[in-house]
């Protein structure tokens, strides 16, 4: 299969890449492999190979950095401070926008100055991403962060709503509420044997993962983490690495966990506290890490499942728990659960998770509400008297 550019023409970047992913199709079904379910917006279930940024000129380079350094730690439409992380990514997607825009090399969409920046631009660029098969999510999350950038120049209200940026509604359309589970139990896979044979060969990288499955750490918290000092008050306290640089603390509910600390606490290095080789960067422990997972093969494009389905994991198990009913995304029916007790264990569960908002919870969880027998009994009396 072979796209076309706006022109009508062939397209040998995204021809190159869909005849890889047509081998690579070809390669799991000779061997019975099983491939995750394609997605909107997707190139057979895998986000685009195609990488934004590059070269910029140096007017416009200037003008961004100008920009950035006046709004760098503002966050979009409330009053507080973003973390350094939002402002990387912001710097990142920004560029990677106007160097999009330079890399089509188009005279209609020409640009000298990021004053002169159009609803063309934005839309020539977003269609581009949806044709390179980027994700609903990703195009999404540019499409905001250029919305506030726009703000930041003065167009306001210049950027409108996702789907105007692309031709196809399904490249944007995005829910936060969790379809399928990304759990590695749901996707039938033996964790503690997965796990088991990560640590034969990494028992540091081992380590990191048993903390993802545990506490339901986030793969950059896990690596930062530092067991040698934690766990005296029945908590453990996750402040290095965190999303928006909010510390948390996790309760220690059970043996595993004990456990799991223990020996976390064993491995750690006694002068830093952390795991891992003492002098090595975060970076290079993080490249370490998704390579031993590549080797075993906990992969998306492997098993289905990447590290952060264990965090999935813990807060399906932990949603057991606290409501004594499987997760939504498992079966479970919510209805089953006394309303002011799901918001007390939504809201547990979120700040264990490091977010501040309860609906955040349904991307882990689900949010599947079954209709009662009343309501049943009037959507069959509606369809007897439709048809």
């Amino acid at each position: 299969m072979v796209m076309e550019n706006n022109e009508g023409n062939l397209d040998p970047d995204l021809a190159i890449e869909t005849e890889h992913e047509q081998q690579h199709v070809k390669e799991n079904v000779a061997v019975g492999r099983k491939l995750p379910p394609a997605k909107p917006g997707r190139i057979d279930g895998k986000n685009s190979a195609h990488k934004s940024g590059g070269f910029i000129p140096k007017r416009l380079n200037s003008q961004i950095e100008i920009v950035l350094q006046q709004h760098k730690d503002e966050a979009a439409h409330k009053d507080k401070k973003v973390g350094q992380g939002t402002q990387d990514k912001r710097r990142t997607v920004i560029k990677g926008f106007f160097a999009d825009l330079i890399r089509m090399r188009n005279p209609r969409y020409s640009i000298k100055s990021i004053y002169n920046l159009k609803q063309k631009h934005l839309r020539a660029v977003f269609i581009h991403l949806e044709k390179k098969g980027q994700a609903p999510s990703t195009i999404q999350n540019k499409i905001s962060i250029m919305r506030t950038f726009c703000e930041w120049i003065g167009k306001y209200g210049m950027v409108g709503d996702s789907f105007m940026y692309v031709e196809d509604r399904a490249s944007v359309r995005r829910t936060m509420v969790v379809q399928e589970d990304k759990s590695w139990e749901g996707n039938g896979i033996n964790v503690l044997d997965l796990i088991q044979k990560v640590t034969v060969k990494d028992e540091t990288v081992g380590m990191w993962l048993e903390l993802c499955l545990g506490f339901g750490l986030r793969v950059r918290e896990a690596i930062l983490y530092r067991p040698s000092i934690d766990g005296e008050n029945g908590n453990i306290s996750v402040r290095e690495g965190t999303k928006g640089d909010r510390p948390r603390t996790v309760p220690i509910e059970n043996d595993v966990q004990r456990d799991i600390l223990q020996r976390a606490k064993a491995l750690a290095d006694g002068k830093t506290g952390r795991l891992g080789i003492r002098g090595k960067t975060y970076e290079q422990k993080r490249r370490r890490f998704y390579t031993v997972l590549e080797s075993i093969g906990i992969t998306l494009r492997d098993e289905g499942v990447s590290a952060h389905g264990l965090r999935h994991q813990y807060m399906q198990e932990s949603f057991k728990r606290l409501t004594g009913q499987d997760a939504p995304v498992k079966g479970g029916d919510i209805n089953d659960i006394p309303a002011d007790e799901f918001h007390v264990a939504t809201l547990k569960l979120v700040e264990r998770a490091g977010h501040t908002r309860p609906t955040i919870g349904a991307s882990y969880y689900g949010s599947r509400r079954r209709k009662k027998p009343q309501q049943a009994k009037v959507s069959a009396e509606v369809d007897e008297s439709v048809s």
